[in-house]
This record gives structure tokens, sequence and C-alpha cells, in this order.
């Protein structure tokens, strides 16, 4: 290939030669036409006419020779000149598309590597992703045959015993041979009754869970007096109370109180913990009370009782699934795991005070955004 810089020379050494060859034909150009003036002139002095003519002839035909010389290779200098800057220009040409072709490869290559760079990095995200949900999947498939496995097991036995005692005091109270006293009598009709609402509250419970966790059941919110809601709820479970323990109901509520929240959940929620409370206490007390000052902006529905408490290494489980303290105790462990579903949905909470020292104390918690008192 040419190169910039030889071609500069080649210019400069052609332009040399151009000026010197000129001037060398000049000079012998002038000296040979200065013979043949002086000739011709002498020519026409002496009267030789003729002569005179050829000689100026001659003078015009080496004058012509040697102008036709000195532009011909001047014309010869200007087409290599020419020749040279074409090859100059092909050559800056050829050199700047080799750089564009050059960078135009490099802007590929760099972004050919940035989108594999991305792809892969996208791909690797969603493959961590993917592995995160299968863990996930498989940690709540495991828990899932866990539950079901507990599940199973539990209602086995907490159905069984139920049905085995309506069964087999109803075989006595029919058998005509039986001698059963009128004492007796009700005693076992009481025992019968006890158990069928035993059942039916297991059965409510998982129809009740079923119901929550698929998403199809629809708070029915309406105005409501707290007082009386509380009340029905004390109704409904006080005929299970041992004989030792008095259930009572306080309110700090006005009794036209109304604040709005779904009437058979909250109930539900009231029961729930009273019918626990009435598990676990032997003797003492249980206390059902309604403060809208415990807490400010909110209402407070409390379940308090004299039984042996929650041990504090279970505190923060008992509102799980099938969660017991007493396995001989009746009962799913779904009663509180419903409730704290129910305080959900109803934007409020359930928990247990861990502050009372006297038994167990649970507390139902919800906002008074909506009530109509405020």
């Amino acid at each position: 290939l040419w190169k910039p810089c030889n071609f500069r020379q080649m210019k400069k050494k052609l332009l040399g030669l151009m000026l010197l060859s000129g001037l060398f034909a000049f000079s012998v150009a002038a000296s040979d036409g200065v013979s043949l003036r002086q000739k011709a002139q002498q020519a026409v002095e002496a009267g030789n006419y003729e002569e005179a003519y050829q000689t100026y002839q001659e003078l015009s035909s080496q004058c012509d020779s040697i102008y036709q010389q000195i532009y011909g290779e001047e014309i010869e200098d200007l087409r290599a000149t020419y020749r040279i800057d074409e090859l100059e220009l092909q050559n800056k040409e050829y050199a700047n598309r080799l750089l564009s072709y050059f960078i135009g490869i490099v802007l590929f290559l760099s972004a050919a590597f940035l989108v594999c760079f991305f792809f892969f990095r996208r791909q690797n995200k969603l493959l961590t992703i993917s592995r995160k949900k299968l863990e996930e999947a498989k940690i709540l498939a495991e828990e899932s045959v866990k539950n079901k496995s507990l599940f199973l097991s539990n209602m086995s036995h907490e159905v069984r015993t139920p049905l085995n005692a309506i069964v087999g005091f109803s075989q006595v109270l029919s058998t005509p041979d039986m001698e059963v006293d009128e004492e007796e009598k009700a005693e076992f009709s009481m025992l019968i009754q006890q158990n069928s609402e035993l059942l039916t509250t297991l059965i409510n419970d998982v129809l009740d869970l079923a119901s929550l966790e698929s998403g199809k059941y629809t708070m029915h919110l309406a105005p409501h007096r707290c007082n009386e809601l509380c009340q029905v709820a004390m109704i409904s479970v006080v005929h299970r109370n041992p004989k030792e323990v008095k259930s009572y109901f306080t309110s700090d509520a006005p009794n036209d109180f109304l604040f709005v929240t779904d009437k058979e959940r909250l109930q539900q929620v009231l029961i729930n913990f009273l019918t626990n409370a009435e598990k676990h206490t032997e003797r003492g007390e249980i206390h059902l009370h309604c403060s809208v000052t415990e807490n400010p902006g909110k209402i407070t529905f409390s379940v308090a009782d004299t039984g042996p408490g929650v041990p504090a290494d279970q505190a923060d489980y008992v509102f799980d699934r099938f969660s017991k303290l007493d396995e001989f105790k009746q009962g799913t462990g779904l009663g509180l795991n419903i409730c704290s579903i129910i305080a959900e949905r109803l934007k409020g909470e359930v928990k247990l005070d861990k502050s009372y020292t006297k038994g167990a104390r649970f507390l139902f918690i919800l906002p008074l955004d909506g009530a109509p008192g405020n």
C-alpha cells in the first residue's frame, strides 16, 4: 500500500526534477535560438533571403520541438501527480473503510455481549426464583401432608369420643331391661346433649375453616350493640361451666354503643374464647369484658380465666392450627386458629395477654373507624 508520507516526498522530488529539466531545456533552447537568429539576420543583411527563410524555419521547428518536449514532460508530471493523489485518496478511503468495519465489529460484539449478559442474568434470576418457589412449594406440600395427617388423627379421635358417648348412653336409655332412675336418666341425657354439642362444634370448626380459607365467605357488616353481643355469647356457653367456676360479663361501654362488625363472626370468636376458658378452668372464674378505653380508637373484648395459663414456651404458638396445650382435653386445636383468621378478615387482631399472671387472658381487638358512635 502507498503511504501518505511517501506520496508527499515523491511530489517534492517530481516538482524539483520538473524545475531542473525546464531550466535546462530553456537554457539550451535559448543558446540555440540566439545562434540561429543571428545566422538568419546575417543572411538577411547579406541579401541571401532564401537562406534566411530556411534558418527561420529551422529556428521555428526547433522552438516547437523544445516547447513540445517541455510541455509534454510537464503534462506527464501532472498526470503522475494526479495518479499519486488518486492513490493517496484511495488509501485514505480504504483506511477509513477498515476503521469503520472495525468500529462496527466492535460495536456489534459489544452489543452481543451485553445482550448475552443480560439474557443469562435474567435466566439466572428466573432460575433462582423458580428454585425458591419450588422449595416453598415443597415446604408447603410437606406441611400440608403433615397437617393432613395430624388433622385426620385429631378428628378421628375427637369425633369417635363424643359418638361413642352418644351411642352408649342412648343405648342405656333405650334398653327396657336397664334399671335407670330419673336422676341417672337426667345425667345421661345431659351427657348426650353435651357430646352432641361437642360433635356439632367440631364439624362447625372444620366447615368454618374451609369457608374462611376458600375466600368464599363474605363478611356481613352492620351496626350492632357490643354489650348485647357479649351477653348473647355468654348465655350460649354458660351451661357448660364447671360447678366451681363463676362466669360473668362487664363493660365500660354504654349499653347503646354501636359499632360496625359481622355479628356472627364476632360471637364465634367470643364463644371460642369462652369455650377454651371453660376447658382449662376447673375452679375460680371466667371474666368476659368489653372496653372502649383500653385501646383508644378501638374496641377490646377480653376473656380472662383462673386456669393454669399458657406456658411461656408455647405462648407464640397458641393460635397455630392444631395447637393444643393439653392433648387430653377435647377439641381439634382449630378454634383459636379460626379466631385469628376471623380477626384478620375484620381488620383486627387476636392475641394472648402475656402480662396476665392469674391464668390466661385472650384479647380480640377491632378498629372503631366505621362505628356509628364515632
